[in-house]
């Protein structure tokens, strides 16, 4: 059995665990790259803040414009400080220095716009002013009674794909009602990881005022189909052109020849008449004259009525396709 004290000097000499030896952790343990330097960035900007807000209390003149520029950058990460409440508690205390340190050099106007943002911000939580002395009690007092009196809005998302709403850096539902007059910072991000987000500065001015805003490309409805005339089917001719004409032309010649035939019925051959020459033979035509004539001139009445009829039938169609096309162009 190894005495307890030869055991304790063995282990002193073993060799130290390195961080080879120590399990890596998995993928799905490791932060992104990405949100690691975001994190790190975001923890600066907290650093900086409370650094102006030392500043401003040693010196309210230079260390008020420090805290200003520090609060401001706080601002852009509305992700990481809407989800952090130790940094939410400290822009709270950085609003309220940077109100106290205006009062102390005398910038009333700039106490009340710091005084008004920190009172938007909260919307509605209880302010830590009685920490701060009664200078500040009484200008949260001032301006949350003004405030009050202007009446409230409201802003609406309209999301249209799953997405997170922050206003003024803090959670909020896609509707928030009750917000007093002012300007709101507006920030929408993608729940699926697309990164995607908007960011908008809102103003409420008035009491009652309503902002709707929209995020996300909404779903695409097919158009609906216009009542667009369409083309008539084309008629077809009775007849083709060159029938028509033929009709016609074979008509008047018809007519021509008809009429011919019964001029010259009872005619000698060489067309003189017979009552003042002799001549061995007479022309019998009237009879074929008539046929002729009455031959010829139902093919001329047809072939006339069948050309118009084809013709405006042609004219028609030619006045619809202008009139599409001169809907179409327009």
């Amino acid at each position: 059995m190894t005495p307890a004290s030869l055991l304790a000097a063995l282990l002193s000499f073993s060799p130290p665990a390195t961080a080879a030896d120590e399990p890596a952790p998995s993928p799905a343990e490791a932060p992104a790259p990405q949100m690691q330097a975001a994190n790190a960035e975001y923890q600066a900007a907290l650093a900086r803040v409370e650094t102006a807000m030392q500043m401003a209390n040693e010196d309210p003149a230079s260390g008020s414009t420090q805290l200003r520029d520090a609060l401001n950058l706080l601002q852009g990460f509305a992700p990481q400080l809407a989800t952090n409440p130790e940094g939410q508690e400290l822009r709270t205390m950085g609003q309220l220095t940077l109100a106290r340190a205006l009062l102390a050099t005398n910038n009333a106007d700039g106490a009340r716009e710091a005084m008004d943002e920190a009172i938007r911000t909260s919307r509605g939580d209880p302010l830590p002013t009685k920490n701060f002395g009664p200078g500040l009690t009484a200008l949260h007092r001032e301006r949350a009674g003004v405030l009050e009196k202007q009446g409230a809005g409201s802003i609406e998302i309209v999301c249209n794909v799953p997405c997170r709403v922050f206003v003024n850096e803090r959670p909020t539902q896609q509707r928030t009602d009750g917000l007093v007059p002012g300007s709101y910072r507006v920030w929408i991000e993608a729940n699926d990881g697309s990164g995607a987000n908007l960011q908008k500065l809102v103003a409420i001015e008035s009491d009652g005022d309503a902002v709707k805003l929209e995020f996300g490309r909404a779903i695409e409805t097919p158009p609906e189909e216009e009542d667009v005339p369409k083309p008539k089917p084309k008629k077809p001719r009775l007849l083709p052109r060159w029938a028509d004409v033929l009709l016609l032309s074979a008509g008047a010649i018809a007519v021509g020849t008809g009429a011919t035939l019964w001029a010259i019925d009872h005619k000698c051959g060489d067309l003189s008449n017979p009552r003042t020459s002799q001549c061995p033979e007479v022309f019998l035509t009237k009879t074929a004259g008539i046929v002729t004539v009455a031959g010829g001139g139902a093919l001329l009445l047809t072939g006339t009525v069948l050309l118009t009829v084809d013709e405006i039938r042609v004219a028609n169609q030619r006045g619809t396709q202008a009139s599409l096309m001169w809907t179409f162009r327009f």
